[in-house]
């Protein structure tokens, strides 16, 4: 499988709530877990119960340890953008993976805004000694589809690591006692499969990286092809 990162710099999800990284894009981190750092950063743990679920899916799918914060919902602030920015200097991902604008959810569609103007901050010289200039953001699906992918990531090998980590969150399980949560899982990465030439895989939006700020060293191109 091409990998989406390389071996010098890795790999950071930044989601709303514990569950999302697992739903919408764990087989993906799974997958890099033995080519480069792979991180998870969680804007909110409501309720704090919650924590010991994510850390367990992290476990599950050979994560080291979440960075968390304990704010109750997510918002579009100034204060929580330069956090994030901080986290995403301190990790320098070359990927950032987090959630789609058309999501269904007000929190998910909050957390795009949010990560796509701290990713532009993280790479300020103005703001850090040493930026990260993140190479490509990929926005997942949880449980709002994409239309027309642009990104499949074949997760067959870790899919059940996957379903491992979807069974950590018991309280959330707990919500659709026929299954809804592993039979939608299961069912979406049959889909993207088929849509992949594979087993089982996860679909992606890729955001257009901006390369018109005064902290890009190369900004123009003399040809296209």
């Amino acid at each position: 499988m091409d990998q989406l990162v390389s071996m010098k710099r890795g790999l950071l999800a930044i989601v709303s709530h514990p569950d999302d990284e697992t739903f919408g894009c764990g087989g993906t981190l799974a997958a890099h877990t033995d080519n480069a750092p792979v991180d998870v950063l969680c804007l909110t743990c409501n309720p704090p119960e919650r924590r010991e679920e994510l850390f367990s899916a992290a476990q599950a799918l050979g994560l080291g340890e979440p960075t968390v914060f304990d704010d109750l919902h997510v918002g579009d602030s100034p204060s929580l953008i330069r956090l994030v920015s901080d986290v995403i200097v301190e990790k320098n991902p070359s990927v950032v993976i987090t959630h789609l604008p058309f999501d269904y959810h007000r929190e998910h569609r909050a957390a795009y805004e949010v990560v796509k103007e701290a990713v532009e901050w993280a790479a300020h010289t103005t703001t850090y000694d040493e930026p990260c200039l993140v190479e490509r953001l990929l926005l997942m699906e949880v449980n709002t589809l994409i239309p027309q992918p642009h990104v499949l990531v074949d997760v067959t090998g870790v899919m059940d690591r996957k379903m491992e980590a979807v069974d950590s969150y018991t309280s959330q399980l707990a919500k659709f006692p026929w299954g809804y949560y592993q039979k939608y899982n299961m069912k979406k990465a049959e889909l993207r499969g088929v849509q992949a030439g594979c087993v089982y895989a996860e679909a992606f939006l890729e955001e257009p990286m901006p390369s018109n700020g005064p902290f890009y060293e190369a900004k123009a191109t003399r040809s296209l092809l």
